[in-house]
Formats: structure tokens, C-alpha cells, sequence
């Protein structure tokens, strides 16, 4: 058996091969996976290593990474995409926090830059993810204190930039309903968070396409006299992050959002302190304190995560997953929120975005048939 890849000329063109279980969306198999920048064939074999072939993970709410935050612009933003490149990320959304309009703004630019310089190490950066600053103030969880109702000339603007793929509301945010008429202008997704709003006015919004935002944090709750937020995702939500930490959502509550929400997506909601020692880190304009497995503000409240695509494939697992599943919450479907067709699954055509996993630690990642780390975490 191969456990290396190897690299051979095949018509003319110089492919890759990895040896491995090949994790597609129906089952797993010991085979092949041949690639250039793209994925040119998949070769089932009587054995292989016992290493997993997954699709890289996709993150498309991610604050930060290696010591980075989004908000500090470019080097925050390369320093999150090298990092969790080394753990089989390989695309995510540039996640901001609530802030002032010149920050936000310093930020959207900071994302161009990285979208179209990309590192040689770097995960591919599809976007952004603007979260806030219309949030409730009541629903803040860690976000600073600087929300506001929409305002249709600012948001147009940063819309214009062509850089925001996402965006995270309140729904009592925008009384005028002024942000789908703009999201749909400019081709963006919406998801409602940090949100207290009652049950029948989230019923209305993800009626007609609304995402969800890290399900049942910083939204009003499940009850049976007052049904919120996370009751009306439950019922009625067809996309919905969850952060899979194994801290932010117990066993039980996950398994309840598995059997409820067709696609259901694994997300990080990770912070500066991700891929770091405990310490203090930034996110925003406030310090959190990364302790074990959990980021914090000092009076306690979670502030994202420390999570990875490793945490995230963990806890999926010890939350009695299979592979296949594991793949499709963690790539598969939050490709398909996107609308990227031809990433996200291990499949022909598909642009070569690998990750192997040995059970312990990643062993190698490849972006569009380049390798971005090797046996590093």
C-alpha cells in the first residue's frame, strides 16, 4: 500500500495520486485520487491506507486565526487562512464583528486584497461573511456594543464592493424589510442572528430563503408560550450553521437540529485563538481569553471558539456521526448554500480540495491540486 502521494504524467499532464478511504457523499472505500487542479479520477482499490480522503472543509463563519483577526485587515485575514489551512480548511468567509463604518468598510477592502492575491499557504478566502452591525442589542453575545438599525446607503456601498457573500440580521433591525430587496440585488444570502425576534417573524424570513446563524446562541430560545428564533429554525430552517465545538451545542440539542434541518452546516465561529496557546486575543474591539477549549469575555460570555476543521471533525464524530455525513455537513452542504458546484465533494470535475486525516492528525491539504500543508497537525 501507498501511504505518500506520488506525482506521474498522464496525458501529457502531471498528476497527483493519494492512497487512502475516499469519503464521497454516498459511502467510503479504500481507492485512488488522481488530480491536477481538478479532480480527474476516483479508483476504487481491493485495499489501501487507512487514512481518510475527505473533501477540505469549508468555513463560512470564521473570525480568525493563528494570533489574526478579520478585523484587523490584511494580515489578520492571511494569518486565519495559513492557519486553518493546516488543520483541512480550505475555503472560508472573512467573518466581521460589529463595528464602526470606517472599520468595516477597512475590512471589506482587506478581503478584496486577499481574494485576489491569494498566499501560496493560504486557504481560498470565497468572501465575506458580514455579521453585524444590524444586530439586537439585547442578542449581542460577544459582539461589541456598536449596533444599529440598517441603514440602505451604507449597506449599498459596502455592497458595491463585491466582496460580502453573506450577511447575518436581526430581523428587528430592518423594520422597513429594506435588506432582502438588496441582498437579492447584489446576490447575497441572509441569515438571521443575534436576533430576539418572536417566532412568526423569523417563520416569514426563512419562508422565503433565509440561512440561520450558529443555531441556538445569541437568539431567542425554544418554549412552548413564547417560541423564538431557534424553535422557528427547528421547524422551518433549510440551512443552518451550528458551531461544532463540543462547547457552544451539547449532543442532545445537535441531534435535535440534525433531525430537523435537511442542511444543516458545520461552522467554527473561530477567533484569533484558534491554533494557539491560552492567552488573550483580539476580537473586534474586545480582548477574550482563550482557556482549554473555550474563548471568553471576561465576565464569562463565549466569544467564538478555539475550534478548527479538527475540532469540528471530532466532535461529529463523538457526536456518533458517520464519515460520509461528517463530510457533507462539513464541505458538501455549505458548498451548496453558496451555490459553488463544483467544490465541496469528492467528485469528477470537482477542483482538486483535499484533505487526508489518519484518525489522529491532518496529514496533508491540497487547494485546487496544490498543496498547502503536510503532516503538520
Amino acid at each position: 500500500m501507498r501511504n505518500a502521494p506520488c506525482r506521474r504524467l498522464r496525458g501529457g499532464v502531471l498528476s497527483t495520486e493519494v492512497f487512502g478511504q475516499i469519503v464521497t457523499p454516498e459511502a467510503v472505500f479504500p481507492g485512488r485520487v488522481v488530480f491536477d487542479q481538478r479532480i480527474v479520477s476516483i479508483e476504487p482499490l481491493p485495499d489501501a491506507p487507512r487514512q481518510w480522503i475527505l473533501p477540505g472543509a469549508l468555513d463560512w463563519h470564521n473570525h480568525g486565526g493563528g494570533g489574526g483577526d478579520v478585523m484587523e485587515g490584511e494580515s489578520g485575514i492571511r494569518a486565519l487562512a495559513r492557519t486553518h489551512a493546516q488543520f483541512g480548511m480550505t475555503g472560508f468567509l472573512a467573518t466581521t464583528v460589529t463595528a464602526d463604518q470606517a472599520a468595516i468598510t477597512q475590512a471589506l477592502h482587506a478581503a478584496r486584497v486577499v481574494m485576489d492575491n491569494p498566499g501560496q499557504d493560504e486557504a481560498r478566502c470565497h468572501g465575506v461573511h458580514l455579521e453585524g452591525p444590524y444586530l439586537s442589542p439585547g442578542k449581542l453575545g460577544a459582539q461589541p456594543p456598536m449596533t444599529r438599525p440598517v441603514d440602505a446607503r451604507e449597506l449599498r456601498d459596502w455592497l458595491q464592493l463585491g466582496v460580502i457573500r453573506v450577511i447575518t440580521y436581526a430581523p428587528e433591525m430592518d423594520p422597513d424589510c429594506v435588506l432582502p430587496d438588496l441582498a437579492d440585488e447584489f446576490g447575497v444570502r441572509l441569515q438571521l442572528g443575534h436576533t430576539a425576534c418572536a417566532y412568526h417573524d423569523a417563520l416569514m424570513r426563512l419562508q422565503s430563503g433565509h440561512g440561520v446563524t450558529h443555531l441556538y446562541n445569541a437568539m431567542s430560545g425554544v418554549s412552548h408560550r413564547e417560541p423564538g428564533m431557534a424553535l422557528a429554525a427547528l421547524n422551518h430552517a433549510q440551512y443552518c450553521e451550528i458551531i461544532c465545538d463540543g462547547v457552544h451545542v451539547e449532543a442532545p440539542a445537535f441531534e435535535l437540529a440534525r433531525r430537523q434541518i435537511p442542511k444543516l452546516y458545520a461552522v467554527t465561529d473561530a477567533t484569533a485563538a484558534s491554533g494557539m496557546p491560552d492567552g488573550s486575543y483580539a476580537l473586534g474591539t474586545h480582548s477574550v481569553c482563550k482557556v482549554g477549549d473555550a474563548v471568553r469575555l471576561a465576565d464569562g460570555t463565549l466569544a467564538g471558539s478555539a475550534a478548527t476543521a479538527v475540532t469540528g471533525l471530532q466532535t461529529l464524530l463523538q457526536f456518533g456521526m458517520d464519515v460520509p455525513e461528517v463530510a457533507a455537513i462539513m464541505a458538501q452542504r455549505p458548498a451548496e448554500w453558496l451555490g459553488l458546484t463544483d467544490r465541496g465533494a469528492l467528485a469528477l470535475g470537482n477542483y482538486a480540495d483535499l484533505w487526508v486525516w489518519d484518525g489522529h492528525q491532518t496529514q496533508a491539504v491540497w487547494l485546487e491540486g496544490r498543496l498547502l500543508s503536510t503532516n503538520s497537525r
